[in-house]
């Protein structure tokens, strides 16, 4: 009897060719792969790299029919193998790893981690360019996550008004830089 029906049903797809089917793996196992390497201790670059690997070895396996149905595995979790026989050939000791494989994605926040990177030092450099009292006042809001009544105080603004007003301005400013 036949485990895994519908794996060898997209790889009978995945065989001729499918681009569909291709794009659609590569995405849903993406995210599951570096998951299980990441929690191994795998930097997120270096899991982007395996699976990269792994999904060329797993293509031409595929393509030269080395690989056929019925299937003893899923093919995420074959694809996770190829990954794991990969670390153990650049020297890393995956007999100690546990075997789950995870069925969620990754956060966003490692997915676009390099994004967020290049956020944060854009948003340095606008305030540095800002600078001086804009440049304080808005570090104590959204940094420091000061009320206006205490950055009022600390910049010795006559009210909680006042400070929201200055915010505003330093805002416009801000906007006004990225334009």
């Amino acid at each position: 009897m036949n485990k895994y029906p519908e794996d060898d049903q997209l790889l009978s797809s995945l065989v001729n060719g499918d681009e569909t089917s291709w794009r659609k793996l590569y995405d849903e196992v993406r995210s599951p792969f570096r998951l299980f390497f990441i929690r191994h201790g795998c930097p997120p670059e270096e899991a982007i790299e395996l699976f990269q690997e792994a999904m060329v070895i797993f293509h031409r396996k595929v393509t030269t029919r080395k690989l056929q149905a019925p299937m003893s595995s899923t093919i995420q979790t074959y694809i996770i193998g190829i990954g794991r026989v990969l670390m153990m050939r650049k020297g890393a000791n995956v007999n100690q790893w546990e075997t789950e494989i995870p069925d969620i994605g990754i956060e966003a926040e490692i997915e676009s981690q390099h994004e967020r990177k290049a956020k944060v030092q854009f948003i340095k450099n606008l305030l540095e360019r800002l600078g001086g009292p804009c440049k304080r006042l808005l570090e104590l809001f959204y940094l420091e996550n000061y009320v206006m009544e205490a950055i009022a105080e600390t910049m010795d603004l006559p009210s909680a008004g006042a400070a929201r007003r200055r915010k505003h301005d330093c805002l416009k400013k801000m906007r006004a830089l990225i334009d």
